[in-house]
């Protein structure tokens, strides 16, 4: 049941990330005709993956989980001031 656990929440999580950083990455809304990528959000799925492959070695799967919950977080971060404003 643990596993399967760890394994959903890699997706979960996984999935949210992705969306984001994709969203947030993409030249999204401008009003000029240049579209313009913020590439700087990728470092935040790198970050996600690096938790990911930190919890395959059962010495560091506590640090793993705790990197991964990293960017969801941040990302749950803005959206809620975002949704504040």
């Amino acid at each position: 049941m643990k596993r399967y656990m760890l394994l959903a929440w890699n997706v979960v999580t996984g999935l949210f990330v992705l969306l984001f950083t994709l969203w947030l990455a993409g030249p999204g809304m401008s009003e000029t005709e240049t579209s313009q990528y913020n590439l700087w959000y990728l470092l935040i799925l790198s970050i996600w993956v690096i938790g990911l492959t930190l919890q395959f070695n059962n010495k560091f799967k506590t640090m793993g989980v705790i990197v991964t919950l990293l960017p969801v977080m941040f990302y749950l971060a803005i959206t809620f001031k975002a949704i504040a404003i």
